[in-house]
């Protein structure tokens, strides 16, 4: 295997990264505007760089490349990254890479920013909602979003009125999260307390607690 010329290493480099330096070496440092061809040589040779698993990072997502650079030794660039999302999140992480080509290290700079990558879920008023159940509640009224238990409590069907497949799963468990506890604040003006999650007796009923 053929040493390297420019930037010399004290190691022979393998074919992938010796031909990755050979194309880097050809451009002038500083931004690179058309990064594909780059993307698809690093990824050839992503697995020999140190550091190149930290935060689930692999080869198939260099494909998101951007804002790279060229400062030698040392390749930078941004990726999107989306495990946030998997849980609900509307925001995508923006990583910042360096690869240091004669060291073979990859290190990941997280800086923490974000970048929206879904529409945000529209702003709900839960307070509306709570007044409107506390009033039912009170009344010991009928609602298809209550079920009346046989020992007076009632419960709350939490799942009929912000269902998860009605919004991201962290803005659903955030507005279910406000209604319950507007809920449970106006119901204990009119002599209710909450025995467990979304179930609710009257004072003194002495509902299960279980």
């Amino acid at each position: 295997m053929r040493r390297a010329r420019r930037g010399r290493t004290s190691f022979e480099e393998g074919a992938a990264i010796a031909l990755l330096r050979r194309r880097l070496l050809d451009l002038a440092p500083g931004e690179i505007r058309e990064p594909a061809f780059v993307a698809a040589l690093l990824a050839d040779c992503w697995h020999e760089f140190e550091g190149a698993t930290a935060q689930r990072m692999h080869a198939g997502k260099l494909g998101r490349m951007e804002d790279v650079r060229w400062d030698p030794p040392v390749l930078s660039f941004t990726v999107e990254r989306h495990g946030a999302m998997s849980m609900g999140s509307t925001r995508a992480e923006l990583q910042h890479w360096l690869v240091d080509i004669d060291r073979r290290t990859a290190r990941c700079e997280r800086n923490r920013s974000y970048r929206q990558a879904l529409p945000r879920a529209e702003a709900v008023k839960t307070e509306p909602i709570a007044r409107e159940l506390a009033d039912i509640i009170v009344a010991e009224g009928s609602d298809p979003r209550l079920k009346w238990l046989g020992d007076g409590t009632v419960r709350i069907l939490m799942a009929r009125i912000f269902p998860y497949d009605s919004g991201y799963m962290q803005t659903v468990s955030g507005r279910r999260k406000r209604l319950r506890a507007a809920l449970e604040a106006l119901l204990s003006e009119s002599g209710w307390r909450a025995v467990r999650q979304d179930v609710y007796s009257r004072a003194g009923n002495g509902g299960s607690q279980g």
